[in-house]
């Protein structure tokens, strides 16, 4: 799909691309206090603040007034998100990307009727991952066994080596449990896709693309899971969002 990418001295923020039919003109502030107006192009509609920066600092303040401007669309009809950030030149270069990628936005939008995406983080509750490997792993165990014995100092190459194993472990661990995860949850998904985790505690982080009305069974399911495990792990979900790893909108934002 066509993107856009620019660095206007005033332009459009954009929020994300809605259908145009089902819109409503009344909508919370948006960042920085803008208010937030509906650029129409057929049944597309782009959701945008005039704002006279360059840039839209990442604040708390504009963040939330980011999600609460998909937040409370959402929470009516399907949304195309994209990410904070996304400034557009002026209408007519935003009315060009509609017409470009009509056919494109349409079908995304039709998908996403009815759809909210949950966001499901499970992570490792132990006190020293390390440790608990070892504990769960006699080849990890071994290796620190014998590069620490008394009377023995390990050389940083065997500090590496016992390193790698131990990330070769956690990750093959880490694919284990979330194709597990997975399939407890997918009978109650359209879709799940698998973020990377980016804390050294999470196991793992899954978008899922659930039908508003099966919210409360995918969230059984959710608990289900979990009582699958035992107390060395911690399940967390959140959500309803606006479907941001659903939408692939490709806006790029300004930097």
């Amino acid at each position: 799909m066509a993107s856009i990418a620019s660095t206007p001295q005033t332009g459009l923020y954009l929020y994300g691309i809605t259908l145009a039919g089902d819109s409503v003109s009344v909508h919370p502030p948006g960042v920085a206090g803008a208010c937030v107006e509906e650029i129409v192009e057929r049944r597309l509609a782009a959701l945008t603040s005039r704002l006279a920066v360059q840039k839209v600092r990442p604040q708390r303040s504009n963040l939330a007034a980011h999600h609460l401007v998909l937040s409370e669309l959402s929470n009516r009809q399907p949304v195309l998100p994209v990410v904070f950030g996304t400034i557009a030149d002026g209408e007519e270069e935003l009315r060009n990307f509609m017409r470009q990628n009509y056919d494109a936005l349409i079908k995304k939008l039709n998908r996403l009727q009815g759809m909210v995406e949950m966001t499901l983080k499970v992570y490792w509750e132990t006190a020293n991952i390390f440790e608990y490997f070892v504990a769960n792993h006699r080849e990890l165990e071994e290796m620190r066994n014998r590069l620490f014995q008394p009377g023995r100092t390990p050389t940083i190459e065997e500090k590496i080596q016992l390193g790698k194993l131990f990330e070769s472990l956690s990750e093959q661990s880490r694919r284990r449990h979330t194709q597990r995860v997975i399939e407890a949850l997918s009978p109650y998904c359209r879709e799940i896709r698998s973020i990377d985790p980016n804390e050294e505690r999470m196991i793992m982080k899954l978008a899922c693309l659930v039908e508003k009305t099966h919210r409360q069974q995918w969230e059984n399911g959710v608990e289900a899971a979990a009582h699958a495990f035992d107390n060395h792990y911690c399940f967390k979900y959140s959500g309803p969002w606006a479907p941001y790893n659903f939408a692939e909108i490709e806006l790029n934002p300004e930097t």
